[in-house]
């Protein structure tokens, strides 16, 4: 098991994840009794809560869940097409199955807003002298040439 409070000698800082450090808040705790041993060692270090770092570049999709890419498809298609598309869904979730749930979703996602890119594009306000460049294309800029691409 890996240790909740890590001792960092080069920056002189005591480090613990966010629920070790909301146990040790309580003074009866045993996590409370350990952080005042570690800082009883090194006196000089200064006590830190890790956090993770989010990447705010990243899309997300509240809302796009199996059956509303199912109902989309069954509103936006005519005919043999809906029913073409709709087999091509229904044999992604069944093929999806025997992969890790971590792996389902982001697959069909992707299969879903490559098929109906105006979800993904959805609220996005188009510049005059301007284009809008599908995501897949930027992923190899540089953040400055995506800063100017999208300025």
């Amino acid at each position: 098991m890996k240790s909740p409070i890590t001792i960092d000698f080069v920056n002189a800082t005591i480090t613990v994840n966010a629920a070790y450090a909301k146990k040790a808040t309580n003074p009866f705790s045993a996590e409370y009794a350990q952080i005042q041993k570690v800082r009883a060692d090194y006196p000089t270090f200064t006590v830190k809560t890790r956090s993770i770092k989010k990447n705010a570049a990243k899309d997300s999709y509240k809302g796009l869940t199996y059956d509303y890419m199912r109902a989309y498809i069954m509103s936006h298609e005519k005919g043999e097409d809906r029913v073409k598309t709709l087999m091509e869904f229904d044999e992604l979730l069944l093929i999806s199955q025997c992969h890790s749930k971590g792996r389902r979703y982001p697959v069909i996602k992707n299969w879903f807003l490559d098929n109906y890119p105006e979800v993904r594009d959805f609220g996005m306000v188009e510049i005059p002298g301007f284009k809008i460049v599908p995501r897949e294309k930027t992923s190899n800029l540089t953040s400055s040439t995506e800063e100017k691409l999208t300025a």
